[in-house]
């Protein structure tokens, strides 16, 4: 339950500090003082979505602090989230604290340790429920009302229900594995695939020299080139062998002459020497040339086959390359694969045939479980137009259905949803679909007061739900208020003296203006003052004496009947 909350610098609650007690406490005062304004802050503390409008003019940051003390039903759902959040749980305390700023920034703790949004908004699904206009409520939601049902069916069926979600648990690992193992095996037959058409293509290309290409370049260079080659060298030949003019015959003149002047001093035979050098350097390339021209041959056949080998190893280069050296180590990496290539994973038929083991004993659970709740149910159905009656609703129409699920669901086979029709010749409707107010409030109040020792929340919070109702039904709200107050903490803000009688605690909430800035107050209300307070509530503000006696005749009475009850 909420014991404490410390607000700051929020809206217009500069600073205040509130304690709350277990049971029924009613937030009193005029339209404006603030009442709202608290239910905000706890709102906000639970995760509702943060404005920076909420921070109090000229200030930079407001605060809000809230000491939560769990209870035995709540302590291990809280633990699971804080361990699943990394949060600090020590005892049954909790601490929650969020800050912000003017410019937008939220900060939010728990138990001193940062923490997200989202971690908060789960865990205030165990602290409050709070009910009123953009309240989100536990009982609206239509997924969570088959939990309703269970947590009332007793210890027989909470057994039967752990058996089913042991089983439900391995069903489930037992699908992955075999999703898993399907996928992974998929997976590797396209690899195989792969590695079997690289293996084959590399195969056939028959690589054995990582210089190959660089051969062939070479190669085709010179067929690519061959008329030029042809006519260039026969040039050459002709150049060097004509008998008048040629290289040759005008060497064999200079040397002649060089040999003359090598008579008539050193200088004329080193000259010579290095003439007659020229002579058989250029005499050495004829030959060359020679033996090139006799070999000299163009064959189109292996112009071609060089021509597409060529094609071939440039080819695989771009696709395993860039070297013909890297595309003969990929091959060997490619074979290596293939020699190591395992499919591996668990035995699919193996897994197969324990879902189907798992889902023959689930279905024979799921039918047990349905069998349970459909009788509980029937109880349920009794109660709740009951407590339906009690809040002059004894026309209404409510229902439990059932709709078998396709498929397997955590919780069976069963989809659970409320229906009402609350007036006569109406038809039965999904209980999320009501929208009248004055209904809508006493059908969740009612459902609350036979829900109040199932549910996991410890305060639940009625921001006016008693508005647009007679006097006689706001008397049987309050006392629906007090008797949920014996299980779970009420904070409640009314308008109604009935509702505002039947507390078992009262605050008196208050504006007023000091220095031109508004201030929200809050005061305890002892018994005097409540009688004053509800006279106000019927009288106005010129309270008599008679108005004083009928406000004191009211707490009497309310508190005679929640004796009663």
């Amino acid at each position: 339950m909420l014991v404490e909350l410390d607000i700051h610098n929020f809206a217009t609650i500069k600073d205040l500090q509130l304690k709350f007690a277990p049971k029924m406490t009613i937030l009193l005062g005029e339209t404006g003082a603030g009442k709202s304004i608290l239910i905000d802050a706890v709102s906000l503390l639970m995760g509702r979505r943060a404005q920076s409008e909420f921070v109090r003019s000229g200030e930079q940051k407001a605060t809000m602090t809230g000491l939560f003390t769990l209870q035995p039903s709540q302590m291990q759902p809280v633990k699971d989230l804080c361990d699943e959040y990394g949060l600090p749980l020590d005892g049954d305390d909790l601490i929650i604290s969020r800050q912000i700023s003017a410019k937008g920034r939220n900060v939010i703790r728990i138990n001193g340790q940062l923490t997200t949004i989202t971690a908060l908004r789960r865990l205030s699904l165990f602290l409050v429920d709070i009910h009123g206009q953009g309240s989100n409520q536990l009982l609206m939601n239509q997924d969570l009302q088959i939990n309703l049902v269970d947590h009332y069916a007793g210890s027989e069926f909470s057994d039967l229900l752990v058996q089913y979600q042991a089983k439900y648990q391995a069903w489930s690992s037992a699908n992955r594995q075999l999703k898993n193992l399907q996928e992974h095996a998929q997976e590797l037959a396209q690899k195989h695939d792969i590695l079997q058409f690289q293996n084959e293509e590399l195969t056939q290309a028959n690589l054995t020299d990582e210089h190959e290409d660089e051969e062939l370049e070479d190669e085709f260079t010179k067929l690519d080139n061959f008329q030029k080659i042809a006519q260039t060298a026969s040039y050459l030949t002709q150049l060097y062998d004509d008998e008048e003019h040629g290289l040759s015959a005008l060497l064999d003149s200079a040397q002649t002459a060089a040999e003359e002047l090598s008579q008539y001093g050193s200088d004329f035979k080193d000259m010579k020497r290095t003439l007659d050098d020229g002579a058989y350097a250029l005499n050495d390339a004829r030959s060359e040339l020679g033996d090139i021209v006799d070999q000299l041959d163009f064959d189109p056949e292996r112009f071609q086959e060089v021509s597409n080998r060529l094609d071939l190893l440039n080819n695989l280069k771009k696709k395993y390359g860039p070297t013909l050296a890297d595309v003969l180590k990929f091959h060997e990496q490619v074979q290596a694969d293939l020699a190591n290539f395992e499919q591996g994973g668990s035995d699919e038929d193996a897994l197969q045939a324990q879902i189907k083991e798992l889902e023959a004993a689930m279905s024979k659970l799921a039918d047990k479980l349905h069998v349970q709740r459909k009788a509980t149910a029937e109880i349920l159905e009794d109660k709740i137009k009951q407590e339906l009656t009690d809040l002059y609703m004894e026309k209404a129409r409510f229902a439990i259905r059932f709709k078998e699920s396709p498929i397997f669901l955590p919780q069976g086979t069963d989809q659970v949803a409320f229906y009402i029709a609350p007036n006569p010749g109406e038809e039965l409707m999904p209980l999320v679909k009501i929208v009248s107010g004055g209904e809508q409030s006493r059908l969740l109040l009612a459902l609350k007061a036979i829900f109040s020792k199932v549910e996991p929340v410890g305060t639940m919070i009625f921001d006016e739900i008693d508005t647009g109702v007679s006097g006689r039904v706001s008397a049987a709200i309050g006392q629906k208020m007090r008797a949920i107050g014996r299980e779970k903490q009420v904070i409640a803000i009314t308008h109604a003296p009935q509702v505002a009688a039947a507390a078992d605690h009262r605050k008196q909430i208050v504006k007023v203006v000091k220095d031109g800035q508004t201030y929200t107050q809050v005061h305890d209300l002892d018994h005097a003052a409540s009688v004053q307070a509800i006279a106000q509530m019927m009288a106005g503000k010129n309270v008599t004496a008679a108005a004083e006696q009928n406000a004191a005749d009211l707490l009497a009475r309310s508190t005679d009947k929640s004796s009663a009850i």
